[in-house]
């Protein structure tokens, strides 16, 4: 089997899979070489590139399987075309969505208590400054509810602050969800009655249609001046323009971001002017998340290597052809 990874600088992933693959062929490249280095591929995993129709018609290819949850960057219906499975691994149980959880509350502390202005007060000899919030007592609104959001949801009670969520499909009553301390969980339906209630507005629901652009100048408006709002799901999810327009208005006080609209990121977007905290997409970037991913990705080879669907296949009834 020949795996190629769509983007280089990934060594570290590249050594995990190669270990519980020994007999595979894996291989990075830049987005620009995929159709050439891929001629023989059988496995593609995109990370953050995007792959349409020139790549998903290579000639062997049978899999697509991201390292992550994310495929907003995969043109589904043309793998399904072309007879290719597209996968991914769910943020849960892998260590994923904790390790993503971890930075969402990063995220908000270092917001919350200055920590840029703290570090600058160190080289001026200031002593106990800024004075930050505390998180206790504050309201949290996780929006998108899924393995992210409660993980974000079970770290936060322990801050004792009021969670409420929102999510696609509202409440299922399942045990996982019982055993996290909530204020409120609702339909999506409830965002804009619930965001002036909000401290922290905490983004986790994956980028579809539904989803692009969900936080934009409406929901803005609707949000307290002395918001915080952190992502840590797609870039898309937040309208550029009206993030960017919320903070000159001082609409919110500030964001901290994970993930942002083009990556990597430039470093002189106009967004830097104002309190952003960033961070290079590194929400799942820990050794736990990463050894929980590989095994089920490296899993995932294996059952198309024996001509076996795909775990967490999403096109299972749309793909024309077979591994």
């Amino acid at each position: 089997m020949k795996i190629v990874f769509c983007r280089e600088g990934f060594r570290a992933i590249q050594d995990m899979l190669q270990s519980l693959l020994p007999d595979a062929e894996l291989v990075c490249c830049a987005p620009e070489d995929i159709t050439r280095v891929g001629q023989d591929a059988d496995v593609l995993i995109p990370a953050i590139t995007p792959l349409g129709e020139a790549e998903l018609s290579l000639p062997r290819l049978k899999l697509v399987q991201q390292f992550g949850a994310g495929l907003d960057a995969v043109d589904i219906p043309a793998a399904s075309k072309n007879g290719v499975y597209v996968a991914n691994v769910p943020a849960a149980g892998t260590g994923n969505a904790e390790s993503v959880a971890e930075v969402a509350v990063m995220l908000m502390l270092t917001l919350a208590r200055q920590f840029p202005k703290a570090q600058k007060n160190i080289r001026d000899a200031v002593v106990a400054g800024p004075t930050g919030w505390s998180l206790k007592g504050r309201t949290a609104l996780i929006v998108g509810y899924g393995g992210i959001g409660h993980e974000v949801a079970r770290r936060l009670s322990g801050f004792e602050m009021e969670v409420l969520a929102v999510s696609h499909s509202g409440p299922k009553n399942t045990a996982q969800e019982r055993a996290i301390p909530l204020a409120q969980h609702s339909s999506g339906d409830a965002l804009h009655e619930l965001l002036p209630r909000a401290d922290f507005v905490i983004l986790a629901p994956p980028l579809n249609d539904a989803t692009r652009g969900l936080i934009a100048a409406a929901e803005f408006a609707l949000m307290k001046p002395t918001a915080f709002v952190v992502n840590v799901a797609r870039g898309g999810v937040i309208d550029y323009e009206a993030l960017l327009d919320a903070l000159k208005k001082k609409q919110i006080t500030g964001a901290g971001l994970d993930v942002f609209w083009q990556e990597p990121v430039d470093p002189n977007d106009p967004l830097f002017n104002y309190n952003i905290i960033a961070t290079p997409h590194i929400g799942g970037a820990t050794d736990l998340s990463f050894k929980g991913i590989a095994s089920k990705v490296a899993e995932n080879i294996r059952r198309v290597e024996r001509a076996e669907m795909p775990l967490n296949c999403v096109n299972a009834s749309d793909c024309s052809g077979s591994a």
